[in-house]
């Protein structure tokens, strides 16, 4: 077997493994890169392979830098199966035609600018009729159960706790056994279960992108979040919280369900503005094969994602008309790093009052603007206009989907047997990946961070 490493070597977007055996290719993910515009363009546009030689995907889970350059394979050639569990199908059905429409979108704004200047259009890197094609060569698995996405290889999904139907791949042949991690999940985190232990393989890929970082633990999230809500509701003031469509929203909700039956939360309104989330929502509702006991045991009498005073907001108009309301609210809207979507606007309308808290519940990647709040900055830019901050910023950072530096370790530790050869290190910048692999190579075993393009025979 033949790996090829493309995208997400040492770096933290863009998965993308080759996998070749017996005259056959294996695409293992097929992210977006998100980066500056000019590299990003130059790295989606272009495969380092032909589409059309590719026999099957196997796709870890719905993020878009792993599965966000799906249409595009597509419409370049390849017309094979895209296997994955059967939540991440319906997750990825979400994302990837969001992801379609803001490619489209964009375009359009960008073409604008470039007719002012009489240059020539640009196409969007696809369309939302390219995503609605790839989406029906999706297959869904289950977890657990071993199927052949071409004659020679065996694959296997294992629950990786990251998100809804994220997994764990075991990929075999007749000799080797390659474990990929995907993007790994840590333990006892609300809502899905912890991330699945396989032993004995030959060669791991591991994630790697927090593993120089210890992670707070997140019992003491509940208690944070009600402190600042219980300043909102002092001031009569407002909470704005950036959250990601994807398990973030979702565990936020959990958390705030919480609240409410303890008595906490009885005469505060709840807001989900995000068509993309309260779709999302739908489909956790949907599996709750993934749920950890906790969860299954509320889905078994009531609707963990639902309570009296929250409301998912989908109509334009109601999402505008919350800010001309009074009075304190809670209002979770995309995008969890403030780069887009309906939070921008909310943002706009509090960002000046004193008595608003923003609420940063995930990373916040330089440049952008949850990371200039998250900065302390207190003139930031929204759109093509500036806007002073006198609202309170708080950052909570216990709410990560991704394992950290020891959860990574300790898993790499607990798959360990004799049959280990090497362990390969990706999706992760160097600064968090060589950390990682000093600790690793004290287990006795060999690590490698690879470059994109290396190629390995194994």
């Amino acid at each position: 077997m033949k790996l090829t490493f493309i995208g997400a070597c040492q770096t933290v977007t863009g998965s993308q493994y080759l996998i070749e055996h017996d005259g056959k290719k294996v695409l293992l993910e097929c992210g977006l890169y998100q980066g500056h515009r000019a590299e990003a363009e130059r790295i989606n546009r272009t495969f380092a392979f032909k589409p059309k030689d590719i026999g099957a995907v196997i796709l870890s889970h719905a993020h878009l830098d792993h599965s966000g350059n799906l249409p595009r394979l597509a419409k370049n050639g390849f017309t094979g199966p895209v296997f994955c569990t059967a939540a991440t199908l319906d997750v990825a059905r979400y994302l990837l035609l969001d992801s379609a429409n803001i490619q489209e979108t964009d375009i359009e704004h960008l073409n604008k600018k470039l007719a002012l200047t009489n240059q020539p259009p640009k196409s969007p890197l696809y369309t939302v009729a390219d995503a609605e094609a790839v989406l029906k060569q999706f297959a869904g698995h289950s977890y657990g159960l071993p199927f052949e996405p071409v004659k020679g290889l065996k694959v296997t999904f294992f629950d990786a706790g990251h998100i809804l139907g994220s997994a764990v791949v075991l990929i075999e042949t007749a000799t080797q056994r390659l474990l990929f991690s995907g993007d790994l999940g840590r333990y006892n985190m609300p809502i899905i279960k912890d991330p699945v232990v396989v032993r004995g393989p030959h060669y791991i890929m591991i994630e790697s992108t927090y593993g120089n970082r210890v992670h707070p633990g997140a019992a003491g999230v509940t208690a944070e979040l009600q402190k600042i809500i219980k300043t909102a509701i002092d001031e009569r003031g407002r909470v704005l919280v950036p959250a990601f469509a994807v398990e973030r929203t979702q565990v936020l909700i959990k958390i705030l369900k919480e609240l409410f039956d303890s008595g906490f939360l009885r005469d505060v309104p709840v807001y989900v503005d995000s068509p993309l989330a309260t779709n999302v929502t739908e489909v956790f509702r949907k599996h709750p094969e993934c749920f950890d006991a906790e969860t299954l045991k509320i889905f078994e009498t009531s609707d963990p994602f639902n309570f009296p005073t929250l409301r998912y907001v989908r109509d334009k108009e109601e999402s505008k008309s919350l800010n001309d309301r009074t009075g304190t609210m809670i209002v979770i809207a995309g995008s969890g790093m403030c780069e887009g979507g309906r939070i921008l606007h909310h943002l706009i309308h509090s960002l000046d009052r004193e008595n608003t808290q923003v609420v940063l519940t995930g990373f916040q990647a330089p440049g952008t603007l949850g990371h200039k709040l998250q900065q302390g900055e207190k003139k930031v830019p929204i759109y093509d206009d500036f806007y002073d901050v006198r609202a309170r910023v708080s950052f909570i950072d216990a709410l990560s989907a991704h394992a950290d530096g020891n959860d990574l370790f300790n898993y790499v530790k607990a798959c360990q047997d004799n049959n280990l050869k090497k362990v390969f290190l990706v999706h992760g910048d160097l600064e968090e990946a060589v950390p990682l692999q000093e600790r690793l190579v004290k287990l006795g075993v060999k690590v490698e961070i690879p470059e994109s393009m290396t190629q390995v025979e194994i």
